[in-house]
């Protein structure tokens, strides 16, 4: 591809997207890239670049609102990192602009319904187009889709077998993160999410779904509403050589004390309910704005786990996967190094088409690269 860039950040001003941009910067120069920032705030994105050290991006101008001018960025890079959301309500026509100028595109969105908007009605597009888009390229859904594919790995393949994750961590949310689970939220309920109805074998072993005491971890384990089983689930479904055929997946958020498992549920049971109230979803958006987030002291005391357990007829295998602060450090380490990954496969010509998993487009040299940046993958 002869692009002006290798790299191009788009969203650099939010709270998460100063965190990428540093993160690229320091590493630019080791992965030899060119690079810029994108934005529609010129004046913001000088403030992003002055406070960076290492290889200094350039800047373009881009709105999502404006089709003409995302065409011009996309069409300057290889590769556009997208960290503007919510994704439900800018993400569509950067996709667009991506797979009709054939750039490969890479985003950190935990957002269901704009996930299976994309697998539905973009896939031929983008291979006909030989473009690579991969979402969730953060903690969703990383840690839980590799966690999944290492686990399954280590299973007779022509066996059923259940996959089970459970997530640990003391995390804290930003603004924008907060505001778009809450215009997810109030997707789900009007029921005008997008569904992507992913085939279950009838031999996979059936995973309840309840809350329930878990032995295997000795805690309190919840299912969640968030994107990690619908990528592990395409993972499983598309990739049926390294996963088997006959493979169930479920997924729970880990809490210590039934009182902890009511503090978790019991908000999120009352914003489902108070979500359909406009005065409710401004409130919260004034309360918890875009840009704000946990401060450096905060997130250095903050860590993750992800635990998958695999089970089969004749086997046992667990993976753990683990880092610091996951929704914005340990996400900042992810994206990038799941683009420099990318980048990678396409100077090696080994580059898949289509509307890809993480684990689908970007592999064990993923994984040994987040390895080397210090993330446990065990």
């Amino acid at each position: 591809m002869n692009r002006k860039y290798d790299i191009v950040l788009f969203g650099a001003t939010g709270f998460t997207g100063q965190l990428i941009a540093k993160y690229l910067a320091i590493h630019a120069k080791n992965e030899n890239i060119i690079w810029a920032i994108a934005g529609r705030d010129i004046e913001k994105l000088h403030k992003v670049k002055n406070q960076l050290s290492g290889l200094l991006p350039d800047i373009l101008s881009s709105d999502v609102k404006d089709r003409a001018s995302l065409d011009v960025m996309t069409s300057q890079t290889k590769i556009l990192m997208n960290a503007v959301g919510p994704f439900n309500l800018y993400g569509r026509d950067v996709i667009k602009s991506c797979i009709d100028q054939g750039t490969h595109y890479l985003d950190i969105t935990g957002e269901p319904s704009f996930v299976a908007d994309l697998y539905n009605n973009f896939f031929e597009s983008a291979v006909q187009n030989k473009t690579c888009i991969i979402n969730c390229c953060g903690f969703d859904s990383i840690p839980a889709d590799f966690a999944a594919w290492l686990t399954a790995k280590k299973l007779p393949k022509d066996e059923p077998k259940s996959l089970k994750g459970y997530i640990r961590t003391n995390a804290t949310f930003s603004g924008g993160t907060l505001t778009t689970a809450i215009q997810a939220l109030h997707m789900e309920v009007q029921k005008t999410s997008i569904k992507t109805k992913i085939r279950r074998h009838p031999d996979a072993p059936k995973i309840s779904l309840n809350i329930h005491f878990s032995k295997e971890i000795n805690a309190w384990a919840i299912p969640m509403p968030v994107v990690d089983p619908h990528i592990v689930k395409r993972s499983i479904f598309r990739m049926p050589e390294d996963f088997g055929v006959a493979v169930s997946y479920g997924q729970f958020f880990v809490r210590s004390s039934i009182t902890k498992v009511l503090k978790t549920v019991m908000p999120i049971a009352a914003a489902m309910v108070l979500v359909r109230f406009e005065i409710f979803r401004k409130r919260m958006f004034k309360k918890f704005k875009p840009g704000t987030g946990p401060n450096e002291e905060r997130r250095a005391k903050t860590n993750f786990q992800v635990i998958c357990f695999g089970t089969s007829k004749s086997a046992n295998a667990k993976t753990v996967f683990s880092g610091g602060d996951p929704g914005y450090d340990e996400t900042a380490k992810m994206f990038s190094q799941s683009a420099f990954t990318l980048l990678d496969k396409l100077r090696n010509n080994t580059i898949i088409y289509g509307v890809l998993t993480p684990v689908e487009g970007l592999g064990m040299l993923l994984v040994h690269r987040l390895r080397k940046e210090g993330i446990m993958i065990e």
